[in-house]
């Protein structure tokens, strides 16, 4: 449940949500920068591609155009950004409900709660870690320790959850990668071979006998057609896949999981899926700044401005896509099966710690595990 901290509590007992945190992420600067558990293998990943940027510069550049360098300088800081955004940005994470007794938890774990989207019934998901009604889409993340909104995956390169808010950050980055690859894979093999063929001082050779050459004469250079290409064969499918995705308006989760069987309730048509997935904004939920009260621990919201944030989460969900209807709780029949409920009423801010869903989207994982109990 979000909660203001009162104005009259002693600065002694406030403590901020980031130094409250329950999740695996770490944060610097006083809470501006939060990134996941896994970004020592970001650090490598930047540094990996630091030092191969470095190469070429020094291999082949100062035997090629101007425009050369330029364009690799482009192409990697244009990446590197990518990178520090896909890890530093919060994925959408919701908010838990540590407020919630055990009786009340015990008995929302054995509701079922349903939203309808396009005429596909969708199941909201409780999570015993967080204690809340998943929003659709969402997804608890087991190395994150987090539920976060439209769950893609983890991914360790980027040491953070991929979610709502910062896959647009992410396609930018595999595509990046892809670019510069083949920019830098390119301009290596071309520098190599026109060293190679002034060699031959006009002969024409068999081709053989030039990339021979060229191997010989400037080795450097072919490591830095070699090694981009091996990025390339593994972020390249990377790259085509998840732009299907966005075409679709798919996760990776929903897939490989397929939870709708064929349907797609969340197409709303290929222009219109691109241009929700890359130019879409979506405001943060948590502020790690702001004060967390000492019995919630973690997310107590205020804004910097110390203006408390709204709580809409749950009036967003019931767009008019949805069935309206009230929430009915039913006690399990026979089989641990249990009666369908109907959609989340307005008022059941406790359960549901998220806002702003104007499509909802579809809850991925089961019981606080990283999609091993997905609803199908």
């Amino acid at each position: 449940m979000l909660q203001v901290v009162p104005a009259h509590m002693s600065s002694e007992a406030q403590l901020k949500v980031w130094q409250a945190w329950p999740g695996a992420h770490s944060f610097c600067c006083d809470g501006r920068v939060m990134v996941g558990p896994d970004i020592k293998v970001t650090y490598f990943a930047a540094s990996l591609t630091t030092a191969a940027i470095v190469a070429f510069w020094v291999l082949v550049c100062p035997s090629s155009p101007w425009f050369v360098s330029v364009g690799s300088a482009t192409l990697y800081l244009l990446t590197m950004t990518f990178m520090a955004l896909t890890a530093t940005t919060d994925p959408g994470i919701v908010p838990r409900n540590t407020a919630i007794d055990d009786a009340t938890a015990a008995a929302n774990a054995q509701q079922n709660r349903f939203v309808d989207v396009n005429g596909v019934r969708i199941p909201l998901k409780w999570c015993r870690t967080c204690k809340i009604f998943r929003p659709p889409r969402a997804a608890h993340c087991s190395e994150c320790n987090v539920c976060v909104e439209r769950f893609d995956h983890h991914c360790p390169w980027m040491g953070q959850c991929i979610g709502r808010r910062n896959y647009r950050f992410f396609l930018g980055f595999v595509i990046s990668v892809c670019l510069l690859s083949v920019f830098v894979a390119a301009f290596s093999a071309l520098m190599a071979l026109r060293v190679a063929r002034q060699a031959y001082a006009g002969k024409k050779p068999p081709f053989v006998d030039i990339l021979s050459k060229a191997i010989s004469l400037q080795p450097g250079a072919v490591v830095m057609v070699v090694f981009p290409l091996l990025i390339l064969l593994c972020v390249g499918p990377l790259s085509c896949y998840h732009c299907t995705l966005v075409c679709q308006n798919k996760t990776t989760s929903e897939e490989i999981k397929l939870p709708y069987g064929n349907a797609n309730p969340f197409s709303k048509g290929c222009a219109r899926n691109c241009q929700e997935a890359c130019c879409s904004r979506s405001s943060r939920v948590i502020q790690p700044r702001s004060l967390a009260s000492e019995d919630m621990g973690t997310a107590a919201m205020l804004s910097d401005e110390g203006e408390p944030n709204d709580h809409s989460a749950v009036a967003s969900l019931r767009s008019s896509t949805f069935e309206t209807g009230t929430c009915s709780s039913s006690p399990p029949v026979s089989g641990g099966s249990h009666m369908a409920a109907a959609v989340i009423p307005v008022d059941d801010t406790d359960a549901l710690g998220s806002r702003r869903h104007e499509a909802p989207n579809v809850a991925l994982c089961g019981q606080c595990k990283n999609d091993d109990d997905l609803p199908v």
